[in-house]
């Protein structure tokens, strides 16, 4: 579970990076439905024996998750939001 945890917080700081360089939507859409395909394999795991089961190290890596999530969302969806204003003036 740990590495299923720590590929998901790599896809997530690949974010960081494309971030850090000047925007491109299809990168941005690259690594988003390489996150969609991670996060839907979570889907499938039991809930309850997770929670039971949740080490110290497990749950700082999802909090750690949590709050990346939060940072890029507030960091890149202006960004998105600007770009389809953009397009949707160009229409």
């Amino acid at each position: 579970m740990i590495e299923k945890l720590q590929k998901t917080y790599g896809i997530l700081n690949s974010f960081v990076e494309l971030n850090s360089k000047k925007f491109n939507f299809n990168n941005i859409k690259d690594v988003n439905e390489l996150l969609d395909l991670d996060l839907n394999q979570y889907a499938n795991i039991d809930k309850e024996t997770i929670k039971s089961n949740l080490s110290n190290e497990h749950k700082d890596l999802i909090l750690n998750i949590i709050s990346k999530i939060d940072t890029l969302e507030s960091k890149i969806l202006p960004k998105a939001n600007l770009v389809n204003s953009f397009s949707e003036n160009i229409k």
